[in-house]
Parts: structure tokens; C-alpha cells; sequence
């Protein structure tokens, strides 16, 4: 009797982990391709397993001459088909397709295009990049004369990558060149009015004790000539 009671409660202690497993683990599958143009570096381009609900990071980079339009295909859980640089729930099997297209005459690229940048940095999801790109829509491409210096940097950087991305021991010493545009950019857009406005006065006041501390330092060395 004893032994049976020992059996029993074993099978129901079995029965009760079993049931107690939290179902079975859902996959999905995910295929990447692109068009002419460009290609996605995040993830890649074959195809991937994910669990179900996983959020997977997409960022597409075009070619020189052609610029992100469009994210297609299986596209209703990506969180924003026109960013290169988004992301897609996985909910079911998908089938995504990064579309570029050729950039036309005295246009400047959309949806990235930070060539020099994103050689410097390794990829088009640095948080600096990122400052860049908000630093142009903002500000550069709302006037004239920054639509022409960005329509200016377009013309000179594809080559200029291009060579950053055959001599990578470069990137560090383009890296601190960019310092500066960084700087300039991260203060432009994360700073509210009045403190743009503070660190405006702030440079005005050290340019002008810079520009006197220099015209008091040449009258003493004509004095002593």
C-alpha cells in the first residue's frame, strides 16, 4: 500500500512540472534583402530565427549616389518604414526588403548619409551620428546656406569614406576631427533657448578678453622693441 501511495504521488508530482512547463517557445523567421543601392548591416541579409515578440534591431546603409527610401515587404511591426535605422516586432514570419534608390542632381540623401561619420564611427547607429543627423534636419537644411554646405559635404564625402574605410587606423584621428561638429551639434539640439543663449554669451565673452589679452600683449612688445 505504501508502495502504490509512493508511485501515485510521483506520477503527480510528474504530471504537475509538465504542466507547469509555460507552453512551448514560438520562433519566426526573418529574411533580409535590398535593393540596388545599399545594403542592411544590422542584422545582415539571409535569414534569421527570433523568438516570438523579440524586437530586432534593422539599419540599411546606402551606397554612394543613392539614398534609404523605404523599408517593404512584411513591414506592419517595423516601427517606422521610412528610418533606415528602426526596428521590427516579431510576430509572425517576415520577409523585409531595404529599398534604395539613385540620388537625383543637387539632392541631398535622405534617411542617413553621414558618410564620413559613419566610416569614422563603424556604423550609422553611433550615438554621435545620430546628433549629426538631427543637427542637419534642424538647423542646415532649413536655410540656404546650409542646405549648400550640406549639399557640399555630400559632393566631397563619398570619396573621403571610401578611403577612411580602406585604412581603418584612420578612424580614431576622424574621430577627434569630428569632435568639434559633435560638440557644436549636441549643444544645437539637447539645449533649450536660454541656454543656448547663455553659451553663446559665454563665447562671446572669452573671444573678446582672448582679443584684448592679444592687443595688450602686442603694444607691450612694441614698447620693449
Amino acid at each position: 500500500m505504501r508502495l502504490s501511495s509512493i508511485f501515485l504521488i510521483t506520477v503527480a508530482l510528474v504530471a504537475g512540472l509538465v504542466g507547469c512547463g509555460g507552453g512551448t517557445l514560438v520562433e519566426y523567421d526573418l529574411t533580409i534583402a535590398s535593393t540596388a543601392g545599399g545594403s542592411v548591416i544590422t542584422p545582415g541579409e539571409e535569414a534569421y530565427t527570433y523568438d516570438e515578440g523579440e524586437v530586432v534591431d534593422l539599419a540599411a546603409e546606402a551606397d554612394a549616389g543613392y539614398q534609404f527610401v523605404n523599408w517593404t515587404g512584411d513591414v506592419d511591426t517595423i516601427a517606422d518604414v521610412e528610418d533606415a535605422t528602426t526596428t521590427i516586432t516579431m510576430e509572425d514570419n517576415y520577409s523585409i526588403t531595404a529599398r534604395f534608390e539613385e540620388v537625383p542632381p543637387d539632392e541631398e540623401p535622405t534617411g542617413g548619409g553621414c558618410f564620413i561619420a559613419t566610416a569614422a564611427y563603424g556604423t550609422p547607429m553611433a550615438e554621435e551620428i545620430e546628433v549629426l543627423r538631427e543637427y542637419r534636419d534642424g538647423y542646415l537644411l532649413t536655410n540656404p546656406v546650409g542646405k549648400a554646405l550640406v549639399d557640399f559635404y555630400y559632393r566631397i564625402s563619398p570619396p573621403t569614406a571610401e578611403f577612411i574605410n580602406e585604412h581603418p587606423n584612420l578612424r580614431p584621428i576622424v574621430r577627434v576631427g569630428l569632435l568639434p561638429a559633435v560638440a557644436l551639434s549636441t549643444v544645437a539640439v539637447n539645449t533649450t533657448l536660454a541656454e543656448k543663449i547663455a553659451i553663446i554669451g559665454l563665447l562671446v565673452l572669452v573671444s573678446v578678453a582672448l582679443a584684448v589679452w592679444a592687443t595688450r600683449r602686442r603694444g607691450r612688445g612694441s614698447e620693449y622693441g
